[in-house]
């Protein structure tokens, strides 16, 4: 397949900042040093955004750790007084939260797969913790002028969930998944989409005891 550059411009000029922001940070895994100057060369110098020896990536739970701990500090949080000129809008760091909870999911979601299945259930559970917070309202951690909430997110969690309950079917016994599984789908989960994670659980759980 081939880019069409028009077609792709015009879907990103639909996009939000926040949308935008994880399409930038999934293209930066796959660009060469090289293109850095001919990307970024109206914004920025090559030594702001390249290092001249490789970095580790810092392992999933760490980085994980770091997310959440500076989202609880308020890191992320900025708000502005609503009215009816400005109730869509959304904060800047509002969609760097999302962006950086979508990159998050996009790592789960590839260590699922290679990783040790007992840290990225713990990573994904610390997000889990997080987005509880977050609907409690007891903390200022993600601003929305408008109604807010973890349904504001958008989260995709028939791509997301599918491989946490596949580690931790890896690392626990059958009851202890349906439990813990069901306490994430029941807290966490838009209420439109539970009945299809449950059911997704339990073809997870059925392959398991298989």
């Amino acid at each position: 397949m081939t880019i069409n550059h028009e077609k792709a411009w015009h879907l990103l000029r639909r996009l939000n900042r926040g949308d935008l922001l994880v399409l930038l940070g999934r293209a930066l895994r796959h660009l060469e040093p090289a293109d850095l100057e001919s990307i970024f060369g109206d914004h920025a110098q090559p030594h702001e955004l390249g290092d001249t020896e490789t970095q580790k990536r810092k392992p999933l739970l760490e980085a994980t750790r770091e997310f959440s701990d500076s989202a609880l500090s308020g890191a992320f949080y900025e708000d502005f007084t609503p009215n009816w000129r400005n109730s869509s809008n959304t904060p800047d760091k509002s969609h760097e939260f999302e962006a950086h909870l979508a990159l998050l999911f996009d790592r789960c979601l590839e260590e699922a797969a290679t990783g040790d299945p007992a840290e990225v259930c713990a990573s994904y559970e610390l997000i889990f913790d997080l987005l509880r917070e977050i609907d409690t309202f007891d903390k200022d951690i993600v601003f929305w002028a408008d109604e807010g909430g973890v349904w504001q997110l958008g989260i995709m969690w028939q791509r997301v969930l599918p491989p946490y309950f596949q580690c931790l079917a890896k690392t626990v016994e059958a009851q202890e998944l349906a439990r813990r599984a069901k306490a994430v789908v029941d807290t966490v989960v838009d209420r439109g989409d539970r009945a299809k994670m449950l059911q997704l659980l339990a073809d997870v759980a059925a392959g398991a005891g298989a």
